[in-house]
């Protein structure tokens, strides 16, 4: 290993114990598929099977936000039974992309 390769190593290493510190503390993690502004007469009208349009695109990913800060975007696939998130995008320093 280069002496690069060395401190790149010895830093990862004190970063992972310095989390080790906050990975019990809980975040809310919120998948948003879209956003709309609905009228409360329109509200009131929903009931089972109501539909609701969102203007998103099919297939465009979806916001991946923690603690309401987008972090990363995603899209739905199938787990077993069950939907989930496949990650597409994570944030990068100064936003998305």
């Amino acid at each position: 290993m280069s002496e690069t390769n060395d401190a790149l190593a010895v830093r990862t290493d004190a970063m992972l114990r310095d989390l080790i510190q906050v990975q019990d503390i809980p975040l809310q993690v919120a998948i948003e598929v879209g956003r709309l502004h609905l009228k409360v007469r329109d509200l009131l009208k929903l009931a089972p099977d109501s539909i609701i349009q969102l203007k998103k695109p099919v297939g465009e990913p979806f916001d991946i936000c923690i603690n309401g800060l987008p972090v990363a975007r995603g899209e739905v696939i199938v787990v077993e039974q069950s939907s989930g998130v496949r990650i597409i995008e994570v944030q990068k320093q100064g936003g998305l992309g």
